[in-house]
């Protein structure tokens, strides 16, 4: 953790920065070196299946990419050509690491992306005041709508482990995945219904650039919201389902469990 603070307090001090409309550089630079590490370990906790982490990864960028070039006054190029690359790359990846996987991301992939992707929501522009095009400050939520599956399970999880007083950065099949498992869905199922999830919540993003005000943007945010208790829900009964599975998968032995889920 300390090398993640690290790189990201130093990525924030070359200019990777959030302004947040506060207008205070101590509390502007925390928030960024938060994001950017909240988002490293989202989808380090994501990469417990095969294909779960590059499919979310590659919608994400996918949907970032479209905000960049066709909802702003000026298209971003440099930020959504970032993006477009690192989506292509997630595409071939994903051929190979869909299940059952050839081959597989592992801590150092699921960081990096994680970091690409935290570094390009702060460097793009979501909001522009006084712009061409007048979007009101809601459109700030967009970033928080595209990633708000992973960043749901990345606090489940976390409280789930911190309940149970046990590290918050053990493996164990606590995940959103996992209870989909539970409730009797195949792995590769269960992935899709993940990557559904997050393509719904991500078009909310994209909503949240033809609606003008407050009262349509609180519709979206209803909808983005509707979709994390379904999650929640299926969560819940997935707990449920799954008796001790959730206490961790060191004591499991491989025959006994499904193939491509991995505890993370």
């Amino acid at each position: 953790m300390a090398i993640q603070f690290g790189v990201a307090a130093a990525l924030v001090s070359v200019g990777v920065r959030a302004t947040a409309f506060l207008g205070v550089p101590a509390v502007e630079f925390a928030i960024s070196v938060l994001w950017l590490v909240v988002l490293m370990n989202s989808f380090n906790f994501l990469d417990n299946m095969d294909g779960l982490s590059s499919g979310i990864a590659l919608i994400a960028s996918l949907l970032f990419a479209v905000i960049m070039l066709t909802s702003l006054s000026e298209p971003r190029w440099l930020v959504a050509g970032v993006l477009l690359v690192l989506a292509g790359s997630l595409m071939g990846f994903l051929c190979h690491n869909w299940p059952p996987a050839r081959i597989f991301m592992g801590d150092t992939g699921s960081y990096f992306i994680g970091l690409v992707l935290a570094s390009m929501v702060v460097l793009g522009t979501f909001y522009e005041h006084g712009g061409a095009a007048q979007h009101g400050r809601h459109v700030i939520l967009a970033p928080l709508c595209v990633l708000a599956v992973p960043l749901y399970d990345f606090a489940s999880v976390l409280l789930i482990r911190l309940i149970e007083r046990r590290s918050p950065f053990k493996p164990d099949k606590s995940h959103f995945s996992h209870r989909l498992v539970d409730l009797g869905l195949k792995p590769k199922h269960a992935v899709l219904t993940v990557h559904l999830a997050t393509l719904t919540t991500g078009l909310g993003a994209l909503l949240l650039y033809r609606v003008h005000d407050w009262s349509g943007a609180w519709l979206v945010i209803g909808l983005v919201l509707c979709v994390l208790a379904i999650v929640a829900i299926l969560e819940s009964v997935g707990r449920a389902s799954g008796g001790e599975g959730e206490k961790g998968s060191e004591g499991v032995p491989p025959s006994a469990s499904p193939k491509g889920v991995v505890g993370n």
